[in-house]
């Protein structure tokens, strides 16, 4: 074995693509981590700008022994945020396709939920060079470069014969050259992992599942190619590289596509920005409306408030409120099946990762990186949590017109992340 590595290593084509390999599986897991690097650089700047801006608020209200809580829900805006976990950086997915740092107010929330939203994030096949995108399109490649010609080169050379009757185990001699070819293979991508995680003291849990995700793709194709090449007639090795580079590009690149193709004709989703054209429509509708209109069903949803004072007025916020609530209720069944269609292809997506070892590759890392269409909607369900956190307290103030001051103001919710939740570095 050790001395079949060597001859191997000996070969100045097969050296030059292992080493290439090498320093682009380093370049993709540095790429990945200078986009997570970024991202959250952006949060945490955002974050100091908040406390910043909520503070200069205060400040300027603070002569004032209480505040108009309709104007602070109007004018003041609270950050909520999409941290990159640990690991995002090995698959980037979702991560970005979607907004980390989003400004939420007091009113309706799917209006500003999927406000500017152009594309759907799951439709991103291919996503960023991350090393997730680099296993699983280049793997197969250089497993065909390295075993498409394991009979053919020999009987180019007209050693075929010779090796044959010199070996009294002919599997073991084929089975030996093949090992040793998956072994250089599966190091060049699993080093530059195990030595990025330890210069970074990641965690080791996500880093043996890579490994393992790593270990068996690549081994994968490297018996897919081995069966291919020391079939009977596998003497022509340009043949041999035409079938099983014919048979990446459909395993990886047209099944996959054309798979996706029809989960999106099965299971349609409306635009996120029509959901918010739609909002805004409701909200701007309610102008013109009665305001028992508008009060009658949100006191049959909130009845706590039904009998606070009347609005007699013109304009009061706790109506304003109400009706931008309100236009959240209308569309509730429509964001709700939105979310369902995407479960429908997340999960239709992992079946098919059961046909298309490429795209259980891509999933199983963006589990890793938490980076999938199940963390997105996870994080839009903390955001809606946070939102009627944040309705909830203001409530009182605006429907029984309670005094709003600078500690109530102190004490409204802050949104809590997933990545604040303490988590088990093994």
């Amino acid at each position: 074995m050790k001395q079949e590595i060597l001859l191997l290593l000996k070969q100045r084509s097969i050296l030059i693509l292992l080493l290439l390999n090498l320093l682009l599986t380093g370049f993709s897991l540095l790429n990945g981590w200078q986009n997570i690097s970024h991202i959250q650089s952006q949060i945490n700047h955002a974050k100091q700008e908040e406390t910043l801006r909520k503070q200069d608020y205060l400040k300027q209200h603070s002569q004032h022994d209480a505040m108009d809580v309709g104007e602070v829900g109007y004018y003041v805006f609270h950050n909520v945020y999409h941290t990159p976990d640990e690991w995002s950086f090995i698959a980037l997915g979702n991560q970005l396709v979607t907004p980390y740092v989003q400004r939420i107010r007091l009113l309706g929330l799917q209006g500003q939920l999927y406000d500017g939203e152009s594309h759907h994030p799951e439709y991103v096949m291919l996503g960023g060079f991350d090393y997730a995108f680099w296993l699983v399109f280049f793997a197969p490649l250089l497993c065909i470069a390295l075993l498409h010609d394991l009979k053919a080169s020999e009987h180019q050379a007209q050693r075929l014969l010779f090796l044959q009757s010199l070996t009294a185990q002919p599997a073991r001699f084929w089975a030996q050259r093949v090992f040793s070819r998956w072994l250089l293979i599966a190091l060049t991508f699993s080093l530059p992992v195990i030595l990025f995680t330890a210069s970074q003291g990641l965690s080791l849990a996500p880093l043996l599942q890579v490994l393992a995700i790593t270990l068996l793709y690549t081994l994968l194709w490297t018996a897919l190619c081995a069966a291919f090449s020391l079939r009977r007639r596998a003497l022509n090795a340009n043949l041999n590289a035409l079938a099983l580079t014919s048979l990446w590009l459909l395993s990886c690149i047209v099944l996959p596509n054309l798979a996706q193709l029809w989960l999106h004709h099965c299971y349609p989703v409306q635009d996120g920005s029509q959901i918010a054209l739609q909002h805004r429509q409701a909200v701007h509708g309610a102008w013109d409306l009665p305001k028992t209109d508008t009060l009658t069903p949100f006191y049959a949803l909130y009845p706590q408030w039904k009998d606070t004072p009347p609005v007699t007025e013109r304009f009061h916020w706790k109506w304003y409120y109400a009706f931008q609530h309100m236009a959240d209720v209308k569309l509730a069944t429509q964001v709700a099946a939105r979310e369902e269609a995407l479960r429908q292809r997340d999960r239709s997506t992992g079946l098919l990762g059961y046909f298309l070892p490429a795209v259980w590759v891509q999933r199983s890392l963006e589990d890793i990186s938490h980076s999938n269409v199940s963390d997105l909607l996870a994080h839009r369900q903390r955001i809606t949590a946070f939102h009627t956190r944040l309705r909830h307290d203001a409530y009182p103030y605006l429907f029984e017109e309670k005094p709003f001051t600078a500690e109530s103001f102190s004490q409204l919710p802050a949104f809590e992340d997933a990545s604040e939740e303490p988590k088990n570095p093994f």
